[in-house]
């Protein structure tokens, strides 16, 4: 806090210190002006929201009445009010227009209820900009709670896993072999997004807009903490973003929004198994709240358990012992509360909160042929996580608001693990990880000035953030503790960003061929204060040469900070026989000295984007929706071992920069004096530093570039087959290509489409019938093969294909035991597909490829609701 007063008071305060609280006789006094619309047959949320954009104007809407619900084309000039009148024609809603907001309910609610705010309030914002009602320079995913259900999924994990664009690799409960299969973080049983597969650290993922605590070692941010029941739907943008978000976002961003109103009890019970064995699940979930005339109040209480998967209840995975975990057991219990008051006309306090709280087992037996109680590690991982973010909304005059929030979150992961050897209890290992986030933030957006294309907006903000890791690990061997590492390290950064939005064309000023014409550009400034300086600029443009067609492009810097836990881990030096790197022509008593670990000198990864989009919606076919994008990441400076081989390292001019011919004993000292053991000798001789011919420094470094590429295709398609009968078809694809090259000079190097790492193609596709009060959802899922590129002989992995099923009944009935009751049959793979045989490289590696294809296999569940 001395920092903040001392250095950034002026812009802790930028935004505050405008927030005049001013009565605004009307927030959104343009919301009575028509505007041009064209919007496609579409999810009935996703069109009031477009409307909300578009027009300005605040919509609160009820996210279960609106649930499955489709909307009719919307092409033409209207008003908000009558734009949400054609929206609503025959879906047995209905809308209250207020001064400053309209209220959309069920016909069977009481008028009273409306003035209760029943409902979520339309957030303005769309992920990939900070200006209210503007268009996104990228392309925007977003999925409600109901299409997630739709699919089959109860929780955000496996919605992350089923995404094209998402690599399920790294922070993943179902990914197995202890590190033998690609960079496997799977620490506690945790669920990350890893868009384009360049890790979980290289996604943003905000809740409602805001930080959260990191999780485990990494900075990824486990999704499947927020229970699914208090989602309204999640946003994502696969592409570079920190020009708006800061650190992190290199692959893109992904802001989860939470559901803000609910009136009544909502309650849910959920079972499930697979048909080879394991994998049984049951969760339990809870929705209530209450509301009032400026207020509301919403909780979400989620319990699940779910017992694991072992490797004898897969015949695909015969090269580990029978005991070994593919899947861990988990408990899990979640809650998330929010609310909101209407302090003033023109101020309103919101707050959020999350708490969750998860326990697994895992398994992981030393050889193929002993169970883990003979020879084996026993982890029982346990995470506890909180997060409450307070925050304030004003509006000014001239249409600006204000706004300023601040958050405060700890997830602390505790991991202990048991070995055994010859059947006995050998030694006993207990991890710690706490991540801690501090931010506070305040930012202000509004219009500048009106130009005939529209109104040139513009935001500004500055924040400040802590974030935090204490780490402490031990080691037990009968009476003996020994610690393994321990520091608690911390890291303060200080930011300002800047957002406009320049409508060139537009509805007052169209041309043939060009019907609006919007240019954005956003600016960042960061200042970590142990690592330096950064910048981050990014420039848009969406043209439309006529209603039916939108072009997007975007071009930026990104940029991520060096993980705490790779700065302050430590490193190690060891003292090896020269004979170890196929030194030829060394002495028999030459050594060589190895350093490998972290590196307190990291500097950020840096990257330039640029993406393409086109959007069609086609007038010819009402309710089609088709989209093609292009993606572009070149991403420098990333941090990485310089040698992932160490044989004949010393001869290869390549590596010359890592290795010093010679080294003096003062050399030798300055880097082993700082190592977490000092000097450890494995040689087998006194140490001589005279005998020393070389120091090789293999620890982490700013060393690698990758430049990943491809293309995204999205289809969407909804028709009516008769008065109670639609029909959507929806499909998307990935195409991914990618290398790396970890030093400058070498080959780079396959990384898409070789085994543990994202194939070149992810799709899937499929549609859902309604019929009410039935509602039938086919899909399929297509992950595509890779190369086994470990030895010599490639080996092909093949790709893998799977359809789900889901059935769905809504209870019609008026009133009585069935009013509100809804229930749904799940049937995940149908057909029972497992994943392909790979070759095994270790005893703990299950013999495919655990990052790629699930193990689950063939899943029922039975899910049956009811709100009272």
């Amino acid at each position: 806090m001395v920092i903040m007063r001392n250095k950034l008071r002026f812009q802790l305060l930028l935004a505050a210190a405008a927030v005049q609280v001013t009565h605004v006789p009307s927030g959104y006094a343009q919301a009575a002006n028509s505007q041009e619309y064209n919007l496609p047959a579409d999810d009935l949320g996703s069109a009031l929201r477009a409307v909300s954009r578009l027009s300005g104007r605040e919509i609160i809407i009820d996210t279960d009445a609106v649930a499955g619900k489709r909307s009719p084309r919307l092409q033409g000039r209207f008003n908000a009010d009558d734009a949400v009148k054609a929206l609503l024609r025959g879906s047995g809603l209905f809308a209250e227009y207020q001064k400053d907001v309209i209220l959309i309910r069920g016909r069977s609610e009481p008028s009273g209820v409306a003035e209760g705010h029943p409902a979520d309030v339309v957030q303005l914002f769309v992920t990939g900009s900070r200006i209210r009602g503007t268009e996104p320079v990228s392309q925007v995913i977003s999925a409600t709670r109901d299409d997630i259900t739709r699919r089959g999924r109860s929780d955000l994990g496996s919605y992350a896993r089923d995404l094209p664009q998402n690599y399920s690799g790294g922070q993943n409960p179902g990914v197995v072999g202890a590190g033998a299969q690609g960079r496997n973080e799977n620490l506690n049983s945790s669920s990350t997004l890893n868009l384009r597969g360049l890790g979980a650290d290289a996604t943003l993922t905000l809740v409602n807009g805001h930080r959260v605590a990191y999780d485990g070692a990494t900075q990824g941010v486990d999704i499947s903490a927020i229970p699914l029941a208090a989602v309204d739907r999640i946003e994502i943008v696969a592409d570079g973003a920190s020009a708006l978000y800061g650190s992190d976002a290199v692959a893109g961003v992904a802001n989860i929004l939470l559901r803000r109103d609910f009136d009544g009890l909502w309650t849910s019970a959920r079972i499930g198994t697979t048909t080879r064995g394991g994998g049984t699940e049951q969760q339990y979930s809870a929705v209530t709240g209450t509301k009032w005339s400026t207020g509301g109040i919403l909780a979400t209480g989620d319990y699940r358990h779910s017992t694991g998967i072992r490797a004898e209840q897969r015949s695909f995975a015969d090269t580990v012992d029978g005991s070994a975990t593919l899947i861990p057991r988990q408990r899990q219990i979640s809650a998330i509360i929010s609310g909101h008051q209407e302090l003033s006309d023109s101020v309103t306090f919101e707050f959020d909160g999350q708490y969750n709280n998860r326990r697994s087992t895992l398994f992981l037996p030393s050889f193929a042929d002993q169970d883990v109680f003979m020879y084996g590690v026993i982890t029982r991982p346990h995470v506890e996580a909180f997060s409450i973010t307070p925050s304030l909304k004003v509006r000014l005059v001239s249409g600006w608001e204000a706004r300023l929030n601040g958050t405060y979150g700890i997830s602390t992961s505790q991991v202990p693990g048991d070995t055994f050897t010859n059947g006995s209890l050998s030694s006993h290992r207990d991890v710690r990880y706490r991540n801690g986030t501090k931010n506070i933030e305040g930012f202000a957006e509004g219009p500048l000035f009106h130009l005939p294309g529209g109104d040139l907006r513009l935001a500004l903000g500055a924040g400040y953030r802590s974030v935090s890791l204490d780490t402490h690990s031990t080691l037990t061997a009968g009476t003996t503790v020994t610690p393994i590492q321990s520091f608690d390290r911390h890291r303060d950064v200080a930011y300002a960003f800047g957002e406009v939005a320049l409508p060139i064309f537009g509805e007052g000023n169209s041309l043939p061929l060009v019907y609006s014409l919007l240019l954005t550009g956003a600016l960042r400034y960061e200042k970590h204060y142990e690592i330096g300086q950064i910048a981050a600029p990014k420039v848009g443009i969406v043209y439309r040469p006529d209603r039916s067609i939108a072009v997007r492009a975007s071009w930026g810097k990104s940029f991520k900070a060096p993980t705490l836990y790779d700065q302050s881990r430590g490193y190690q030096t060891l003292l090896l026989p020269a004979s170890f790197f196929g030194a030829s022509g060394a002495g028999a008593n030459s050594s060589v000295l190895y350093a490998a670990g972290g590196n307190d000198n990291l500097k950020p990864e840096r990257a330039t984007t640029w993406s393409t989009t086109i959007e069609v919606s086609p007038q010819f076919a009402e309710g089609l929706k088709i989209s093609g994008s292009y993606f572009h990441i070149h991403y420098k400076n990333r941090v990485g071992t310089p040698m992932s081989s160490l044989f004949g390292v010393l001869s290869n001019p390549l590596y010359g920069a890592f290795i010093q011919s010679e080294p003096s004993p003062a050399a030798i000292d300055a880097i082993t004096s700082s190592a977490l053991f000092g000097l450890e000798n494995f040689t087998g001789r006194p140490y001589d530093p005279t005998s020393v011919t070389a120091l090789v420094d293999n620890r982490l470094q700013n060393i690698s570039t990758q430049t990943t590429q491809g293309f995204d295709l999205a289809l969407n398609y909804t028709m009516k087959l008769g008065p109670n009968d639609k029909l959507n078809l929806s499909g998307s694809a990935s195409y991914l290509k990618s290398e790396l090259q970890l030093i400058p000079g070498q080959v780079p190097i396959q990384k898409a489409g070789t085994i543990f790492n994202p194939p070149h193609w992810r799709t899937q596709g499929g549609g859902t019938w309604d019929h009410e009060p039935f509602s039938l959802t086919v899909f399929g899922s297509f992950i595509g093969g890779t190369w086994d590129n470990r030895l010599v002989t490639l080996s092909r992995v093949k790709s893998f294909f799977s359809i789900d099923l889901v059935a769905q009944w809504r209870s019609s009935a008026p009133s009585g035991a069935l009013k509100d009751v809804q229930t749904s049959l799940s049937v995940s793979n149908l057909f029972d597909r497992g994943p392909s045989s790979i070759r095994s490289a270790s005893s703990v590696d299950p013999g495919f490829d655990s990052t790629n294809y699930p193990a689950t296999g063939r899943a029922v569940s039975l899910t049956l609701s009811k709100k009272w």
